[in-house]
C-alpha cells in the first residue's frame, strides 16, 4: 500500500499542512521541523503526487529542449552540459529531436505545453521565422544554445564563431600561409556556419590572403542525417581538381577536416606537408588521429551548463542582467596540434 502524506505527518507529529510546506518548499517551517519531515519522508519512502505539487506550486521543475539531431556530437556535448546543470539545480528535463523539421518543432513545443515545461532551451541548426514566432507565443522563459538568432529575439549562449574563424585564418597566415582554401558548411540551413564564413572573408581581407573562388567549397548538406567527413572528402576532392592548390585550408568544422585529410591522403599527398589543415570545435577524435588536428576549441560542454544556468535563473525570478537578445559569449581558443606547417622555417 502506498505510503500518504497523512502517514509521514503522523510519523514526524505535525499536520499534513505542514508535511506539504515542506515538501513544496515553503519557508513557514522551523529547521528542526523540517528536518524531521524529511526524516520521515526517507524512511517511509513517500513519493510526492508532483501532479498536484506543479499545480500548487504552479512549477513543474522541468525544462523542454529542441534540438535538431542527438547523434551529432557537440549537440551530444551541449546536452550533456545541459542535463548535468538540471540535475544540480533541480530539474528534469523532456528532449525533443526534431531533425529540423518545422511539424516536429511544432508537436514538441505543445507537447512542452502540455506537460507544462517551466522554460524551453533551443539548439538548433538555425531558428526559422515560424520558429521564432511560436517560441514567441509560448509566454515562459526561453534561451538559444549554440545558434546565431539574426532577429535577435531571445538570449544566446555561444562563442564567437566569426571571431574565432578569422583568428584560425589569422593562424595561418602568421605560419605564413597567403594562399587558403576554405570548406564551409551550408550557410543557408546552419547559421553558424555563416558566422564562421564571415569570419573568413574577414581575415582575408584584413591580410590581403589569396582565396581563390575554387577555393572556396560549401557543404552541400542539407539533411541532417549526412554525415561531414562524406562532405570533406567530397569538397576536398574539388579543391584538389584546381589548377594550383592553396597551401593551408580551413574546415568549418572537425568532421569536415577528418574527410578533407583522407582524401589529400587518398590523392598522394601529405598532411601538413603538401597542405596543411585546421578545423574547428575541438571534436574528441581531432587528438587521436594521425596527424592530430589544429583547430578552434568549442566548449560545448560549458555552452550547454551555461545555458540551463541561465533559463533557470529566468524560471526562477533571479536577476539576470541580460535582455532579449543579448549574448553569453563563451571563450574559445586555438589548440595546436600537428596539421599546419609552419612555412616561415
Amino acid at each position: 500500500m502506498a505510503v500518504t502524506i497523512q502517514d509521514v505527518a503522523k510519523a514526524a507529529s505535525v499536520s499534513v499542512a505542514t508535511v506539504s510546506r515542506v515538501v513544496n518548499n515553503i519557508p513557514l517551517v522551523s529547521e528542526d521541523t523540517k528536518q524531521r519531515v524529511l526524516a520521515a519522508i526517507d524512511e517511509l519512502g513517500y513519493e510526492p503526487n508532483e501532479v498536484a505539487r506543479s499545480l500548487k506550486v504552479r512549477k513543474t521543475n522541468t525544462i523542454g529542449i529542441l534540438l535538431d539531431d542527438i547523434t551529432k556530437p557537440q549537440y551530444t556535448t551541449i546536452s550533456r552540459g545541459v542535463t548535468d546543470a538540471c540535475w544540480l539545480y533541480g530539474y528534469n528535463v523532456i528532449l525533443a529531436n526534431t531533425d529540423g523539421d518545422i511539424a516536429k518543432e511544432k508537436s514538441y513545443l505543445k507537447v512542452f505545453m502540455q506537460k507544462q515545461c517551466d522554460g524551453v532551451l533551443v539548439i538548433n541548426r538555425k531558428i526559422s521565422d515560424e520558429l521564432a514566432k511560436r517560441l514567441a507565443a509560448l509566454k515562459i522563459p526561453v534561451v538559444l544554445g549554440a545558434v546565431s538568432d539574426r532577429e535577435k529575439k531571445f538570449t544566446n549562449v555561444s562563442i564567437d564563431n566569426a571571431k574565432a574563424s578569422f583568428e584560425a585564418v589569422e593562424y595561418l597566415y602568421e605560419n605564413g600561409h597567403t594562399d587558403i582554401g576554405y570548406i564551409m558548411g551550408n550557410r543557408e540551413e546552419f547559421t553558424v556556419c555563416a558566422d564562421r564564413e564571415a569570419g573568413f572573408w574577414q581575415a582575408v581581407e584584413k591580410y590581403g590572403l589569396n582565396a581563390k573562388e575554387e577555393w572556396c567549397i560549401e557543404s552541400e548538406k542539407k539533411e541532417l542525417t549526412e554525415q561531414d567527413v562524406k562532405e570533406g572528402y567530397d569538397a576536398m576532392q574539388k579543391l584538389l581538381d584546381s589548377k594550383r592548390l592553396p597551401t593551408a585550408v580551413f574546415a568549418a568544422n572537425d568532421e569536415i577536416a577528418f574527410g578533407a585529410m583522407a582524401c589529400i591522403e587518398a590523392r598522394g599527398l601529405k598532411v601538413p606537408h603538401d597542405i596543411s589543415i585546421i578545423g574547428f570545435n575541438d571534436y574528441w577524435l581531432s587528438e587521436w588521429v594521425k596527424p592530430q588536428i589544429t583547430t578552434i576549441s568549442h566548449p560545448m560542454y560549458d555552452v550547454g551548463a551555461v545555458c540551463a544556468r541561465l533559463l533557470i535563473k529566468k524560471i526562477e525570478n533571479e536577476s539576470v542582467a541580460l535582455d532579449a537578445g543579448d549574448s553569453i559569449v563563451i571563450p574559445h581558443d586555438i589548440i595546436i596540434r600537428q596539421t599546419v606547417r609552419d612555412l616561415n622555417d
